[in-house]
Formats: C-alpha cells, structure tokens, sequence
C-alpha cells in the first residue's frame, strides 16, 4: 500500500525562518537527558536532547550546547560531565533543568559520581564521562566524552518531540503481529480494549496534526494559547510545566504571540492573553469541535455518551498520574 502523501506546511531558506527550522529539526523524536558537571566553583546543569552515542571501542559519546547558555563557560572549562538519561516519570526534572533558575539542583534528587558529577536519582541510565575533545560547530559546542563508568536501570524513556514530551510504546500494528505472526493481523473486533485506545490515538493524531498544521495552528503554539486561556498571568517557566513543554519552544511561541498583539507581558516576565489571543483560543476551540463533530458524525449518540464515562473512568484510575501519550 502507498504511504499517505503529506502536504509541506513550511520549509525553504533556514536562515531566513529558523524558528521553522527548528520545528522541522523538532520532527525527529528523541530521548531526554540531563547533562552535569562539577564545575570549578559549582555544579552545572542542563536539559539537552542532543546526546548520541559515537563509538563502542573507545567508548565516546557526545552532546552539543549552545553558546548563549548560562551553563556553557562551566561546561567549557570542567573536564568531566555526565549524561543522565531520564524515564517516563521524570518531567519534573527536565522542566527544572530548562528552567531559568539559579539553584536547579536544589530541585532535584542527586548524587556525585566518579568523577565528582552529579548523577541525577532514579535515571534509566548514566554515563560518566572525561571531556576527550570539543570543537565548535556554529553556535554551539559539541562534546565529546569517554564513558569511565555507566549505569542502566529498567524502565521507560521520557521522549521528546514537536516540542513536547512523550511516552514511548509498541506501535499497535507491530504489537499485533508481534503477539502471533502466525495468524494474520486481528481486526477490530479482536483487539483488546487498551489496543483499540492507541490505535484511535494514532489515526486522531496523524488526522488533526495534518489539518492543524494546514491551518497554520502549531502544536506548541495551541498548548500555550490553552495554558493562559482564562489563567492568571503565568511565567514562561509556569507556562512549560503546566502544559508539559520545552522552555525554548514557549519562548519562541510567545515572542510570536507578542509580535501578533495576541499576548501582553506583565511585571517584565509574565503572560496573559489579550482580547485577540482570546478570541484566537476560542477560534481554536470552534475549529476542533468542528473536527470532532465531523469524525464522529456516523456515530451513535448513546454510544458516544458511553464512551466518554468508560473513558472519563480510566483517564482518573489508578494510573493517572502517568504522563499524557504526546507520540
């Protein structure tokens, strides 16, 4: 079967859009990691997604950081760093590490290493490094460190992506056939409940990601619209732990709203929609109740309302404080 064929909502030039750039750069998931050093006078560290592995024998892995980062003089002058590789329920800790505070650390769980860099508590892995080399690409640094020491726990990875964090799970197709490939793939009247849920999540995702992004209506962008629609003014740090996002994303979707006139700033640092930021929300209400009204058009009403109890009931079971499925 042919794959879909997907429309180009933005591209050319990236020096000419680089906030673009960075979107489509965006669509390539990746795992989260906070990056650590002991520092000459304290330690340091940061959120990054850029870490990857670069060789087994040495054993050399590397990251980048970005000139104007607060952390890059202490990352620059240390001789060690270690990468603390996040899990599933460490958003916490990634939002405390991109965050513009002083005393991150304070934040958080931690210990040091062998190398006297903190290792973040409860991370599904670590690698504690010596800084074998640095070399400038642009603005930033990239660094390249020998693992000394690692460590590895069970468990599942914090996932990021299109600026917002994720869970990672078998695709539903491929967990289908995995379960017996022997026998051709059940259709829907033999999927478990659980199964049923993911598959509707892909098929409403890829669908209204398609749309939205026609409609000029970002991911990050809408969570931000809804995280001050009808709040008080929130810092942009506030604004990326409530909505689960990444700081530098909030930024930039703020610096728009602020160009538009659709948000105003307060106190020198904190966030409120104006009267056009309101009405751009409520256009962006109307436009996905029309969606859902649309894709549930065939479907009895009864059924809907029985569908949403079932659904409202397992969203606020046991579970719940599980992180949001953003794949």
């Amino acid at each position: 079967m042919a794959d879909k064929t997907r429309l180009i909502v933005e591209g050319g030039d990236p020096a000419a859009d680089p906030k673009a750039f960075r979107r489509a750069l965006g669509s390539f998931p990746t795992g989260v990691s906070i990056i650590t050093t002991p520092g000459l006078d304290a330690p340091a560290g940061v959120t990054a997604n850029s870490f990857a592995s670069v060789s087994l024998d040495p054993p050399l892995v590397l990251w980048s950081i970005a000139h104007t980062s607060r952390s890059h003089a202490a990352f620059r002058q240390s001789a060690h760093f270690a990468i603390n590789i996040l899990a599933d329920d460490q958003v916490g800790v990634s939002q405390a590490f991109a965050s513009a505070s002083y005393d991150k650390f304070s934040l958080v769980d931690w210990h040091r290493g062998g190398t006297g860099s903190p290792l973040i508590d409860n991370a599904l892995a670590y690698f504690d490094c010596v800084c074998e080399a640095r070399h400038e690409g642009g603005d930033h640094t990239i660094m390249i460190g020998r693992v000394i020491e690692f460590g590895r726990s069970e468990g599942s990875p914090l996932a990021f992506s299109q600026g917002r964090y994720g869970i990672t799970l078998d695709h539903p197709e491929v967990a289908a056939k995995a379960r017996d490939r022997k026998f051709e793939e059940p259709g829907l009247d033999e999927l478990p409940f659980l199964s049923l849920i993911a598959k509707a999540h892909y098929k409403e995702d890829a669908d209204l990601e398609e749309r939205r992004s026609a409609a000029r209506y970002t991911q990050v962008g809408s969570k931000v619209l809804a995280g001050l629609y009808q709040s008080a003014p929130l810092t942009a740090d506030e604004l990326a732990r409530r909505m689960y996002l990444d700081r530098r994303e909030v930024d930039d979707s703020l610096n728009e709203f602020l160009a538009d006139g659709h948000v105003a700033i307060f106190d020198g640092h904190r966030f409120a929609l104006t009267e056009s930021g309101k009405q751009r929300r409520r256009q962006m209400i109307e436009y996905l109740s029309r969606y859902q009204d649309e894709q549930l058009a065939d479907i009895n009403p009864a059924d809907l309302i029985v569908a949403t109890r079932v659904l409202k009931a397992f969203l606020t079971g046991p579970h719940q404080g599980k992180p949001d499925l953003h794949i």
